[in-house]
């Protein structure tokens, strides 16, 4: 047993994926699809997933979701663009005075900055 229970076959859950075939295990779009449906709206743990998924491991299924799916759902608005933009450009300036202050006294975090735009040249 591998110490967690199996959801497989209760009532409300879906029939387990089709085993994968093939040296290289793409996803398919119905995968992911089962894969966001049992982690959001199932809250299922990563080890009650790989139930549904023969052939992949629970920690292939994390990564899958963690780097291709959950980062899709990502919904910018009007706000978070602006905050975007606001930490960038504090990044810019924090970047220069942290760059100046390596290089030693009586170096300008933009006298910094322009040298360097000057040596990409």
């Amino acid at each position: 047993m591998s110490g967690h229970e199996s959801l497989v076959g209760q009532e409300g859950m879906p029939t387990p994926a089709a085993r994968p075939k093939g040296p290289k295990l793409k996803f398919t779009t119905e995968e992911d699809a089962k894969l966001v449906d049992l982690k959001e709206n199932k809250n299922m743990t990563w080890k009650q997933i790989a139930d549904f998924f023969p052939g992949r491991t629970s920690g292939t299924l994390q990564v899958r979701y963690c780097t291709k799916l959950k980062a899709k759902q990502t919904v910018w608005t009007d706000d978070t663009v602006q905050r975007l933009r606001n930490a960038i450009q504090e990044y810019e300036n924090d970047r220069w005075r942290l760059v100046a202050a390596k290089v030693g006294t009586g170096f300008t975090p933009g006298a910094c900055r322009d040298k360097a735009a000057e040596l990409e040249m």
